[in-house]
């Protein structure tokens, strides 16, 4: 196999392999595997196909996701390990999720199997987001009820051609505002947001921002795969009260619609602030994610 780097070139050659996402994690989608290939330094290869993808996951060692569109999940394994063999390089999988597991376990039964909570992804009912209905969500309905009434000319939009420079600019100064150099994923989540609005035709994912008094106050970006809206940046100005409430309640009511039944919210990549933001949502599953290593006797 011939890995190549990742462009954004690539994203409409690769789309067919994204239209399903089984696993229902964000990694499995054409939007979080482009707007990390950076940071991550992914490579892929299409051969027979099959896609095969290689990444620097979890300090910076190279893996391989399980192989997308195989016909015959073993076959493509060993075709990942005849290269690792070939080009001397660890025989290791990340992400991957329960069924994905089972079958390597079969493939390598002595396989080094781990996890870390940092790496699962954040699952809400679609209705939970929209609605914050109940006693659980009474404080994002009372942040809601708050913002509405301090800024009554608020309103939210799907982002298009007409308003995409407003979202532009809101994501340049906010990132001017915060800058968190010291967290990595922080600075590249936030100049891959602009990549996504800079190529809206090839990203082709769902945009929204909320605005008050004609500015914007909010952004955030996702796509949706099969019943699963996927949300991969969030950026909103804590100045206005309740802003971050509204915006996932908004983007959840104009995006998170049937089909769409679930939310993924991504993982908190251990931050702790990330980590009681997220909870507080209340998601109905964590979905962890496995690095599987597998023993060179074994390969």
């Amino acid at each position: 196999m011939q890995f190549k780097q990742l462009t954004v070139d690539d994203i409409g050659a690769l789309r067919p392999y994204f239209r399903e996402n089984v696993p229902q994690i964000c990694d499995g989608t054409i939007g979080t595997t482009f707007m990390w290939r950076d940071m991550a330094h992914t490579e892929f290869a299409v051969d027979g196909g099959v896609l095969y993808l290689k990444a620097h996951y979890e300090h910076g060692r190279t893996s391989f996701a399980p192989p997308r569109g195989a016909a015959n999940f073993a076959d493509a394994v060993s075709h990942i390990a005849e290269h690792c063999r070939e080009n001397a390089l660890p025989l290791r999988f990340c992400p991957v999720v329960e069924p994905e597991l089972t079958l390597l376990r079969e493939l390598y039964p002595t396989a080094n199997v781990y996890a870390d909570d940092a790496w699962s992804d954040y699952l809400y009912n679609a209705s939970d987001l929209r609605d914050f209905a109940g006693r659980r969500f009474q404080g994002q309905r009372n942040h809601c009820n708050r913002f509405a009434a301090n800024y009554p000319d608020w309103r939210f939009a799907a982002i298009d051609e007409t308003n995409r420079a407003d979202a532009r600019a809101f994501l340049e100064s906010y990132m001017r505002d915060h800058p968190k150099q010291d967290f990595e994923a922080y600075d590249e989540g936030n100049l891959k947001a602009l990549e996504v609005l800079d190529n809206f035709d090839e990203y082709t994912q769902v945009c929204g921002a909320l605005y008050v008094d004609g500015a914007v106050v909010g952004v955030a970006l996702g796509e949706i795969v099969g019943d699963t809206l996927y949300i991969h940046n969030e950026k909103a100005l804590t100045d206005y009260a309740g802003a971050y409430p509204m915006l996932v309640r908004e983007f959840a009511r104009a995006f998170a619609v049937d089909p769409v039944a679930f939310v993924n919210r991504e993982e908190d990549d251990g931050v702790e602030g990330l980590r009681i933001s997220k909870a507080s949502y209340h998601p109905i599953r964590l979905i962890e994610k496995y690095c599987v290593e597998v023993l060179v006797a074994d390969s």
